[in-house]
């Protein structure tokens, strides 16, 4: 039994993604969002280049062209701002409120031994240790 090919069919396979290595071509169309219209393309566009998950501006070139720019969004971090110390730190500040009870002040034999290690390092109150986590 042979398969019947219909116009829907050779439609979709003319339609089919092409491989983005080689044409760099993201398909797309109009499509209406809210009160307003917008521009839809494949997904694939968006995977390939997160650049364009923020806002675009587009600039009209000529009859049936347009350039879209994405502008990163520069973040702004404090030198205090770590995701990672302040994940654990979140993590540490819950932990202790659900479990105060495995608070114990520190043991002054460990102290003895911190004191030990560090006994012979040179520090400077006026050494500048630069913008980065030290932890």
């Amino acid at each position: 039994m042979t398969k019947v090919r219909t116009k829907t069919t050779r439609k979709k396979r003319e339609r089919a993604p092409r491989s983005i290595e080689n044409t760099g071509v993201y398909r797309g169309k109009q499509a209406k969002t809210g009160n307003s219209l917008g521009l839809r393309f494949e997904r694939a566009l968006f995977h390939s280049h997160p650049e364009f998950n923020g806002e675009v501006e587009a600039y009209i070139i000529g009859p049936g062209r347009m350039l879209v720019v994405a502008e990163p969004e520069q973040k702004k971090r404090s030198a205090e701002e770590d995701p990672v110390l302040s994940s654990f730190m979140s993590f540490l500040a819950s932990d202790m409120h659900r479990s105060p009870d495995h608070i114990t002040p520190l043991d002054s034999d460990v102290l003895d031994h911190i004191g030990t290690l560090v006994r012979d390092v040179k520090t400077s109150p006026e050494e500048d240790l630069g913008d980065e986590a030290l932890i």
